[in-house]
């Protein structure tokens, strides 16, 4: 009954935002198999300790090993760019370290 509770819980905090033309710090990434084939699912850290989940382009792949690296880092120093299109809602500009200017 836990399980179910937790699942309704997580399931009902679901919010959709817009994101800005802004780097958001990658707190964690995944491989998830997807109804589209897999795909890499990355946490970012939004404002105000928010934990925002998105998919990068599907063009972005990478292996097991290289997710297990970088979430075992003490320091997670990338950014993941947003930059408004006007046909789409948005797109991923870039990825950055945090040292960047």
């Amino acid at each position: 009954m836990d399980s179910l509770k937790k699942s309704l819980i997580t399931q009902c905090n679901v919010k959709f935002i817009s994101v800005g033309d802004r780097p958001y710090p990658i707190s964690r990434m995944q491989n998830k198999d997807t109804q589209y084939g897999r795909s890499v699912l990355c946490t970012l850290s939004g404002e105000e300790g928010e934990l925002l989940e998105v998919y990068p382009p599907r063009s972005i792949e990478l292996t097991d090993e290289d997710i297990l690296e970088f979430n075992c880092r003490d320091q997670k120093d990338l950014n993941l760019l947003f930059k408004a299109v006007e046909e789409e809602s948005s797109m991923i500009l870039g990825v950055q370290t945090h040292t960047s200017p």
